[in-house]
């Protein structure tokens, strides 16, 4: 979710090399879908101009210049690093529930979503999937554009403990450190990415 211009994608289209897969593409903002479509000629890509929350709706998607790794579906507050949100697009809006249902995914091995501060909004909108457990990994990344959604680092552990899934960050180096209780001080806003990981499955 919020592929951009797809660079992940590529990345993960050569770690999967030889295997069989199917990646599902989200990117709402029409320029940079363009920009994503020029790349993902690939039969096993399935690409879509939409976004992700946790309700099928019309949503205003805000950015500073066309194909901006920031745009938001909230209007970010960044006057201080001399970057002005002032130009935007409607989008049209789906749920995960509502995506799986439509395309009859029935498992998913890696939920990845860096969709500017709505990962939570998403999350909620696959609470039936969560519920299946369906999803085996989320990474996720929280900096400040959660300052501007106000969601917090709480939010994303309440949500994974209910989920019965354990909750990692992903150092630079890229080994993984478990969290295994909330505290505090992991309210910060650095950008920084993390792993849910089903026990069970």
């Amino acid at each position: 979710m919020g592929s951009n211009r797809g660079q992940f994608l590529n990345l993960a289209r050569k770690s999967l090399a030889g295997r069989d897969f199917h990646i599902h593409c989200f990117e709402p903002g029409q320029k940079t879908f363009e920009s994503l479509s020029s790349q993902a000629t690939d039969s096993r890509v399935t690409l879509n101009n939409v976004a992700v929350g946790n309700c099928e709706e019309s949503r205003t998607l805000y950015y500073d210049r066309c194909g901006s790794g920031m745009a938001s579906l909230t209007k970010r507050e960044l006057k201080h690093r001399g970057i002005q949100f002032d130009q935007f697009e409607e989008v049209s809006v789906t749920t995960i529930d509502r995506y799986c249902e439509t395309h009859g995914i029935e498992g998913i091995d890696l939920l990845k979503l860096d969709i500017e501060g709505h990962e939570l909004d998403a999350l909620k909108g696959a609470e039936k999937t969560f519920s299946q457990n369906a999803i085996r990994l989320v990474t996720f990344e929280m900096g400040g554009c959660n300052i501007d959604t106000r969601t917090f680092f709480r939010d994303f552990w309440n949500f994974f403990t209910d989920q019965k899934m354990t909750l990692h960050r992903i150092t630079p180096s890229g080994s993984l450190i478990e969290i295994r209780r909330y505290k505090e001080t992991h309210e910060q806003f650095r950008t920084t990415n993390f792993v849910a990981i089903r026990q069970d499955r």
